[in-house]
């Protein structure tokens, strides 16, 4: 395989990561985690935790170019 015939998927994190299964702060659920998220109830409470994929895909604000 030389170098121009890459498929992009050489790096891809699920290579060199392991999994990590752990209770998502959102729903509930033991799921595979994609990151650590925060939710802010008001100025002085907020709660950080696990954020599983599905619930991240749902929570994630979407940023879009002007």
């Amino acid at each position: 395989m030389a170098w121009y015939n890459s498929t992009g998927k050489e790096n891809d994190k699920s290579l060199y990561q392991e999994r990590v299964i752990d209770r998502c702060l959102f729903c509930g659920q033991h799921k595979e985690i994609k990151c650590n998220m925060s939710i802010q109830f008001s100025e002085f409470e907020i709660s950080n935790g696990p954020c599983c994929k599905s619930c991240y895909s749902a929570n994630a604000k979407v940023v879009k170019a002007v």
